[in-house]
Formats: C-alpha cells, sequence, structure tokens
C-alpha cells in the first residue's frame, strides 16, 4: 500500500453527526459523511450503482470507503498520473468514465476496489480549465452525454455524426457519442459554463448555467439560469465566437429560455431527484448547487407547453462563515439521500448527506422513462401522426425533431406539409422552432394570406439561408397593423438574423457588441429598412400610456435601428428624438439597464441627435450610479468600463453636451469624476477648473467607493489646494498607494515619512515611485531608511518584471549611504549591520520568532546526519504537506526547492515565513462590519462577497455588504514555530528530505 493510501486508511472512524453549519427545512438532517483529508478539494462525485461514492480532485479519483454506521473512514485511490483534476465522473457496470487530462476517458475493470490500469480516449476535448469540459452522464437513450463549457474547444470539426441537431455550435454545449462510440454529436449550444445536469423523470436534459458575473447591472446580464436543454437549442451565450460579453436575452424567439433564474452565484451540482425517499413536493424536482454562496436550490417542475416552468426554492444554505463550497450532488440509488460534495479552487473538501427523517425505509427509486434515437419504419409512422394530432405540446415537438433528424429515411409524402404548416404558429415557441427546422426540408409555398406567425416562423427558419425572402417577409409584418408585439418582436429578431446578427467584428469587447450588425447592409436596403421600424416606432409610440415602461419591442426597435448605419438623416433624427422620449418615461417608471441601452443607442446616431436630446442624455449619463443604488443593483468589473465608453462616444460627438452637463445640479457627485476626461480632454485649465469643483464632495465622502477617481486630477492642482484633502485620505490605508503617487509628482521634504511608508507597499509601482522622490529629497542617510529600502529589495525577486523596482531602490541606497555596492540585498544587509548593530533586529523582525535562540540551536544540528526517509515522517508532522503541493495550494510548491535555496536561506524561509513573502502568495486582510479580520488567499472575489482561504482546508465566505476594508497585506499564512517542537535530528532530516524534491517536470 502506498504511503498516502496508509494515511487514508489510518484516519479513525467516528461516528457521523448532525452538520451544523448546514441550514435546511425542518425534517431534514445533513451529516459529515467524509472530510478532509479523506476528501480534500473535491471537484466533482458520483454514486455507482452498488452506492459507493467516488470523490475526484486535482490528481486523484478515489472512493469513499464506510464504516457500516453511514460514515467514511478511509478510501481506496482507483488512478494513478492524473494531471488535471476530473470535472466529469461516471461509474457504471465495469467502466469508469473520466473527464481530465485532455479528453474523456475510459477505464475498463472498475469494482469498486482495485486501481485501474491506462484508459481509452473516447474523443478528445480541453479539460484543464473552469470553462473546460465538465460532466458526464449515460443518456435513457443508452448515448454518452458530455457537457462542455464556453472555453472547452467545441467546432464543428469535433461533430462526427451526419444527424447532429447543432451543426455550427457556439460557445458551451452539450455533446453526445453514440454507444458504439462512431458517432459524436452537438445537442444544443449557447451555453456559458454549466458544471453538471441531468434527466428527468421523462429522460430529458436539464442544466444549471453560469451567469455573466461581470456585467451586473448592464442591460445584458442574467443571472445563474435553469434550463431545460432542448435539441437544437441556443441558449444565448455567444463568448468565445461571436462576442465577450454581450448574450442574447431570453425573449427573442431563437433562444432557449431559462426556466427559472436565481441571480448571483456560481452553479455546479444538479441533479434530479428520482427517488421516493424525500416527500412528495422533491420527487421529480431538480437540486441545484451554488459554490459562492454555499446554496442548495430545489426546483419543482411543472409542465407548460413543450417545456417546464418553476420557481427555484432555497433548500440549504451555509451559516456563519462556513466554508461549505458545493461541487456535486448525487442521490443514493439505494436510499435516496442527497449527497453533496465540497471544495474547489483549493478550498476545504469533504462530503455531506442530506436524510429526511421520516422517510419510508422501504421508499424507492423512481424509474426514467426510455428513449430512444433509433429509426424504425413504425415509429416513423408514429412521429407523423404525433406532429399533427397530438395534444401534448411536448410529444409534438419530440416527433418534429425526429422527423428532421431521420429526414432522409423515410417517404414522408404529402401529408408531412401538412402536418408542419399548423406547427409553424403553435402558440409553444419550441414547436413552432422545431416546425420551422422540419420546414427548411419541405418545398413550402405558403398562401399569401398565411397568419404572420406562419409566416414568421419560416423566416426565422429561412434568415440565413433565404436573406432577401427572409427580410420581405419581416418588412411586410412590421408594416401590418393589428399584429401583437410577440409578433413584431419576432419580425425585428429577423432582420437583426438576415444581416449577420449582432456584433460587428470591429465592436467585440465593447459596449457596442449588442449596438451593431455583422454584415451591415448597403444603404439602399439600410434606408428601406430604417422606414420599416419608423413605422413601427410610430405606432408603438401612438399605443403609449403615461406609465408606459419600455417593452421587449421597445428595446429591439431601438437596438436594430441604432445598428443599421443608414445615412437618411430625417429618419435618424426621428428615431434619437424617439429615444429621448422613451428616456424621460423610463426615468420615472424604468431600469437604470434600460438606461445604459437607450445611451448605446443614442451612442451609435450621435452625429444625427439634435441639441434637443443634450438635456435627456446628460441627465441619463449624471443619474446613472443614484439610479443603480436605488435600485439595489450590483456593480462588477466592466459597469465602469462600458460606462466610460458610453460616455467617450457621446459626450465628445455633441457640440453642448459637456457644458449641459457641467451645468447640472448633479455634476459635483463623486460618481461623475468619471466624465471629466471626455468633457475637456485637450484643455488642461478648464479640466483643473471642473476638477476642483470635486474637493470639497471628497473631503466631506472620504469613504465613498469613487474617491479613488479623483487622483487622476489631483496633480493638476496646485499643492496648497490639494494638501488638506491628502491628509484625510492618508488616514484610510487602502488609499496611501495613491496619495504616495500624487506625492511623488512634487516631492517635498514634509512628504519623507510617506515616501519610507511607500517602500513598504506590496506594489512594485509605488515603491519605485517612492524610491525615486525620496532620492530626489537628498536627506541624509538614516538607519529606517537603508532598512526599509533593503527590505524592500528582498521583497522583489531579481526577474525581468521587477528590473525596474529594483534599480530604484539600489540608487536610493547608493544615494544614501555613499556606497557601491549593487543589487545584492544580502551584501547591503552586511553592510548595514555592520555600520550599525541595532539595525539587524529590524531588518530581521519577524513575529514569534528569537533570532538569537535560532541562530544557536542550528549551530549545534549535525546536518550531515540527515535522512531523507526520516524526514519524509518529519515533513507530515510539521504539517507541510497541507498547505504546499497539494490540494489546498496556499504556499509555493516545494518541487525543486534545494535548487532555489541554500540550506540557511530554505531554514531562514521555515522560522520566518513573514520575512520575504511572494507576491503570489500575500494574503488579504478582510474587516468586516464587526469589527472582525480575517486573513487569507482570496480564491473568488465579486462586488457581492469574497472567499478567503485561511488555511490548508478551511475556508471563510464573507458577504460584499458585511466588508468595512480589503487590503493586502505582507504577512504568511505560514505559521511560525512549525518546526520547533522538531528535534535536531528531524529538522536535520526533514531539509535532507526537502533536498530530494526534484524539479517540476515542464510540459
Amino acid at each position: 500500500m502506498s504511503p498516502a493510501l496508509l494515511l487514508l486508511a489510518a484516519v479513525p472512524a467516528a461516528m457521523p453527526t448532525a452538520a451544523s453549519d448546514l441550514k435546511l427545512p425542518p425534517g431534514f438532517t445533513a451529516r459529515l459523511y467524509a472530510d478532509h483529508p479523506l476528501a480534500p478539494d473535491i471537484y466533482t462525485m458520483t454514486i455507482d450503482a452498488a452506492g459507493r461514492v467516488l470523490v475526484a480532485g486535482r490528481g486523484y479519483v478515489r472512493v469513499l470507503v464506510e464504516d457500516g454506521q453511514g460514515h467514511a473512514v478511509r478510501a481506496v485511490d482507483l488512478v494513478d498520473g492524473l494531471k488535471d483534476g476530473p470535472m466529469g465522473l461516471l461509474a457504471e457496470a465495469d467502466s469508469l468514465y473520466v473527464v481530465a487530462d485532455g479528453g474523456l476517458k475510459r477505464y475498463p475493470g472498475y469494482n469498486g476496489r482495485d486501481k485501474l490500469k491506462a484508459p481509452e480516449t473516447l474523443f478528445t476535448v480541453k479539460t484543464s480549465g473552469e470553462h473546460d469540459a465538465h460532466a458526464v452522464r449515460r443518456g435513457p437513450d443508452g448515448w454518452l452525454y458530455l457537457l462542455c463549457g464556453n472555453s472547452a474547444g467545441v467546432r464543428k470539426e469535433i461533430i462526427s455524426g451526419e444527424r447532429s441537431p447543432v451543426k455550427e455550435p457556439i460557445a458551451g454545449a452539450l455533446l453526445r457519442m453514440s454507444p458504439d462510440g462512431k458517432s459524436v454529436e452537438v445537442v444544443a449550444d449557447g451555453f456559458r459554463n454549466p458544471y453538471s445536469f441531468d434527466f428527468n423523470l421523462d429522460g430529458e436534459p436539464f442544466t444549471y448555467d453560469s451567469d455573466n458575473e461581470r456585467c451586473v447591472g448592464l442591460p445584458w446580464f442574467e443571472g445563474c439560469r435553469f434550463y431545460h436543454i432542448v435539441p437544437g437549442g441556443n441558449h444565448g451565450w455567444r463568448s468565445p465566437q461571436l462576442s465577450q460579453t454581450w448574450r442574447k436575452p431570453p425573449y427573442f424567439p431563437d433562444v432557449v429560455p431559462p426556466i427559472c433564474d436565481t441571480g448571483r452565484g456560481s452553479p455546479t451540482g444538479v441533479a434530479c431527484y428520482r427517488h421516493a425517499h424525500f416527500p412528495e413536493p422533491y420527487r421529480g424536482g431538480f437540486f441545484l448547487a451554488d459554490w459562492t454562496f454555499g446554496r442548495i436550490y430545489h426546483v419543482p417542475l411543472k409542465t407548460v407547453g413543450s417545456s417546464h416552468s418553476g420557481k427555484h426554492e432555497l433548500f440549504a444554505e451555509a451559516t456563519g462563515t462556513s466554508g461549505f463550497a458545493p461541487t456535486a450532488l448525487a442521490v443514493h440509488p439505494q436510499t435516496g439521500e442527497l449527497f453533496v460534495s465540497i471544495g474547489g479552487r483549493g478550498t476545504r473538501g469533504g462530503v455531506y448527506r442530506i436524510t429526511y427523517d421520516k422517510a419510508d425505509t422501504d421508499a424507492k427509486p423512481l424509474a426514467m422513462a426510455r428513449r430512444s434515437l433509433d429509426f424504425d419504419r413504425e415509429r416513423a409512422g408514429r412521429w407523423l401522426t404525433d406532429a399533427s394530432e397530438s395534444d401534448d405540446a411536448r410529444t409534438r415537438r419530440t416527433a418534429l425533431d425526429m422527423i428532421v433528424r431521420w429526414w432522409d429515411r423515410a417517404a414522408w409524402g404529402p401529408k408531412l406539409a401538412d402536418a408542419v404548416t399548423p406547427n409553424m404558429r403553435h402558440a409553444d415557441a419550441l414547436v413552432r422552432r422545431a416546425a420551422g427546422r422540419v420546414a427548411l426540408r419541405l418545398p413550402v409555398r405558403l398562401k399569401d394570406d398565411s397568419p404572420p406567425q406562419t409566416r414568421l416562423t419560416l423566416a426565422l427558419a429561412k434568415a440565413n439561408s433565404q436573406p432577401e425572402e427572409a427580410l420581405q417577409t419581416a418588412l411586410e409584418i412590421l408594416r401590418t397593423a393589428n399584429t401583437t408585439e410577440e409578433v413584431q418582436l419576432e419580425a425585428v429578431r429577423v432582420i437583426q438574423l438576415v444581416f449577420g446578427d449582432l456584433t460587428a467584428t470591429d465592436a467585440v469587447g465593447t459596449v457596442f457588441e449588442g449596438y451593431t450588425l455583422r454584415n451591415p447592409p448597403k444603404q439602399k436596403t439600410a434606408d428601406h429598412v430604417l422606414w420599416a421600424l419608423k413605422w413601427q416606432i410610430d405606432s408603438v409610440a401612438g399605443r403609449y400610456r403615461p406609465d408606459h415602461r419600455i417593452s421587449n419591442l421597445d428595446r429591439e426597435l431601438a437596438r436594430t435601428a441604432a445598428a443599421l448605419g443608414s445615412p437618411d438623416e430625417n429618419a435618424l433624427t426621428h428615431v434619437s428624438m424617439w429615444l429621448g422620449e422613451l428616456s424621460r418615461r423610463n426615468e420615472r417608471a424604468g431600469s437604470v439597464r434600460d438606461d445604459i441601452h437607450l445611451l448605446a443607442c443614442w451612442a451609435q446616431l450621435s452625429k444625427w441627435a439634435t441639441r434637443d436630446e443634450d438635456g435627456a442624455i446628460g441627465a441619463t449619463l449624471l443619474q446613472l450610479e443614484d439610479r443603480r443604488n436605488k435600485e439595489m443593483l450590483g456593480a462588477d468589473r466592466f459597469w465602469p468600463v462600458r460606462i466610460d465608453e458610453l460616455a467617450a462616444a457621446l459626450i465628445p460627438c455633441h457640440k453642448h453636451l459637456a457644458a449641459t452637463m457641467a451645468r447640472s445640479p448633479s455634476f459635483v457627485r463623486l460618481e461623475n469624476l468619471r466624465f471629466l476626461k471626455y468633457m475637456n480632454s485637450e484643455d488642461t485649465d478648464a479640466t483643473a477648473r471642473l476638477a476642483r469643483r470635486f474637493l470639497d464632495a471628497a473631503r466631506s465622502a472620504p469613504d465613498s467607493p469613487f474617491v479613488p477617481l479623483i487622483f487622476e486630477y489631483l496633480p493638476l492642482l496646485p499643492r496648497t489646494e490639494i494638501d488638506p484633502l491628502l491628509s484625510v485620505l492618508w488616514e484610510r490605508p487602502h488609499l496611501q498607494d495613491a496619495v504616495v503617487q500624487v506625492l511623488a509628482r512634487s516631492p517635498r521634504d514634509g512628504d519623507h515619512p510617506r515616501f519610507l511608508n511607500g517602500l513598504g507597499s506590496l506594489n512594485p509601482e509605488i515603491v519605485r515611485q517612492s524610491a525615486g522622490a525620496l532620492a530626489k529629497l537628498k536627506r541624509p542617510d538614516g538607519a529606517e531608511l537603508l532598512v526599509a529600502a533593503v527590505k524592500a529589495l528582498r521583497r522583489f525577486p531579481d526577474e525581468k518584471g521587477y528590473a525596474s523596482v529594483r534599480e530604484a531602490l539600489v540608487a536610493l541606497l547608493q544615494m544614501s549611504s555613499g556606497e557601491t555596492i549593487g543589487a545584492d540585498a544580502k551584501a547591503w544587509t552586511a553592510w548595514i549591520v555592520k555600520r550599525d548593530p541595532r539595525a539587524e533586529k529590524a531588518l530581521n523582525a519577524s513575529a514569534g520568532f528569537d533570532a538569537a535562540a535560532w541562530g544557536k540551536r542550528a549551530a549545534s544540528i549535525d546536518w550531515s546526519r540527515g535522512d531523507a526517509g526520516r524526514g519524509r515522517l518529519a515533513f507530515t508532522k510539521a504539517t507541510c504537506a497541507a498547505c504546499h503541493d497539494g490540494g489546498g495550494a496556499i504556499g509555493p510548491s516545494l518541487l525543486g526547492i534545494s535548487k532555489r535555496f541554500g540550506r540557511d536561506d530554505l531554514l531562514t524561509a521555515i522560522l520566518q515565513p513573514s520575512k520575504d513573502v511572494s507576491p503570489r502568495y500575500r494574503p488579504t486582510r478582510v474587516v468586516t462590519t464587526e469589527e472582525r479580520a480575517y486573513t487569507g488567499i482570496i480564491v473568488y472575489e465579486a462586488t457581492d462577497g469574497v472567499i478567503l482561504q485561511t488555511g490548508a482546508d478551511t475556508t471563510v465566505r464573507i458577504a460584499g455588504a458585511d466588508i468595512t476594508s480589503k487590503k493586502q497585506v505582507e504577512v504568511s499564512l505560514m505559521p511560525t514555530g512549525l518546526i520547533d517542537k522538531l528535534s535536531n535530528t528531524e529538522i536535520a532530516d526533514l531539509l535532507a528530505y526537502l533536498a530530494t524534491l526534484g524539479e517540476p517536470k515542464t510540459k
């Protein structure tokens, strides 16, 4: 047995106790089934038919072995040599399927006990990243299904089956492989990063897709969505092929809408509850895991048309600051208990089992309907009948999908056209889409008096293959009176698709991804389309009520008119004025997300906008932050970026807009500082006059999150004006680096203490500027300055990226000392200590460390007697493995450590871990509103909270609203005193063992 398995087997048995870190509905109990280190940092989990729990993480797949009392006490590692952490796992019969190391792999000979031999790669796909290939399951049709995120590289080249429902996959996708392994298909696409999926009782797949979290507050933001995966369906996400952040809204007729939206989070596990252990309301519903917030939702399903509806309900939630980060869900096939694994990004690992206390002990699994993708003539006849006669919308949709799949295998005859045409106006949009796919293969000739919806269904299907015909249909319907807004919206969408869909190539990565056309029309066609849109705009505007809110049709009429780029000034001026009316109505009853949508449309029409719109545009820009706060919408990385892009497009193009904004009473608010750079970018004096108006606002609200915006403009003003503000801001530790940057422009003697402080910054640029400023002041040398400069020099390694800061520090040391020593930190340390022995204590300061005592002890150790074999045990005794080279990875790898450090340096690093903390492993200290402080490595960060890894197997989740400050610190997470209790022999053994750790192999 390997040393790793010996360690696992030695874990003592313990009776499972109720977990106190989970809040559950009444009647449910959670117990810890396995904990770290038995199940460290779990990426995924599955349960085989025999009820054995399998877990996987970086470099391992193992079976957890129970003690007969419902608690795992040891584990059996099943595979060797894994480089990745598997994100998909399936054990069935004698096969173990693992998604790792660049593909979907099958290990034969699985029995839950023995280690498996070399695997067979079923097909190649990207697996190492968080948005790559994930879950694998066997479908009720016998095919093997694999879920892929949007970075997995799913392209048409991966398709080997000619009957694939999706031919040109976009973004994330669900793949399937035939039982004989000869055919790979793409079932559906348009996902961002769904991590898991499952089949419901009807045998249809469902998944839980991630939000576009960096776009919170923007018009195209959507939360985490629970989807019914429909064959051939697109689910809205377009990156990396067509855009970066803009996604198609769920009301587009060519998008499968979500069953529900759970808001912010990170979706992981998905499990359909196909068992009778839990009460009736849970049966047939889905459990969904959210990693970010430590939650498990339940979604009961209700059939609506050919799909389902449902509202998410909170089922389980982490309490306090627990490290409960769920990564996978699985229902035990015998007991019906819900198993939950936790881990991810080096966080605490473990497995919980959730039981219903009053369950029937004889509860059985619920059978899932069997399905088939095969063809025979009897089935074909039923499909034709179901498509035309069934009262069940799902039966119709399924029949139409199968007709498309086996189009070439049956003599369908004229009855097919009679069956398809009525479905093109079916009340269910998914049935209409399926009918449209069939109609593409038929010589359908619709009558001129065919219902608008029937004609539009065909036009939507033909938008790519027969764009002229589709465009003519859409324009005719736009001019048709008494049609519903749903029909008009579909007509507008056809127009967008006819011109290659949204997002011009040069707009990718900007706010205009959703406001440009990929293949814009020529002038004559653009004019023609724009006048049809204007006619519909007038029609819609005529129906406005005083309380009218912007509708989906309003949004798409505005978007399409803005994207056309027609030079018809009369029509575009009319559209711009209509945007002004929409903006005024939206101000009373709408959303800031619609404000941004209207601004983006205006920006595309800027050269045709009249001065009359300047007031509406200016007011909308200036109220964005205020409205976002009132609507309690979050904001993340792309909010300020997108607002800046809109301002850059709007303010310079409107001659009077800057003046209009500056006259507004709401102008002098700190959040509006972002607009200054576009208002007088070439007139420094004018910009300084405007910036001066914000000084009082900054002094009165120094804790505002927008205060950092003022630092760009402070150098434009005299020091006498800004010094009072800088003194106030210096009291905010997180702003001290920015203050130093301003002071470094024109350093004065009184700034000396602040530049000394700057030498201790973790930002190399701040250290460089501080060193340069101190060198300019040319004050007499002092021990404090020399010590600070040497400690800074030691912090930044001799690497290319730190060359400039090291040069500045050496120049400062040479100027202050008069010495010509180079960039050798050890030489400077020796010189300073020789010159002033009292400086040694400051140079070697480290909490909890007695340098003199350890110096004597180290001198008495006989290093030649160190034994690497015994050192392995000392390594474990000192708990080194928990943080280095393991799943936690909160410390640097120790492979090849003896190549990088001599014995004395290595001993110093162990004894004084905070002396020189690597930039990569510098932790962050977070202080909460309750004045509690947490220090750890950030493994997840967004505006709504952070997850800190505070130890090898401990994590803390802190909500964004509870955070008062957050700053990197130069204190290592590695505690002092780790080897204090080791004997001298054990210390010699430990360093001998570290010397045997080879360098990592390069890929």
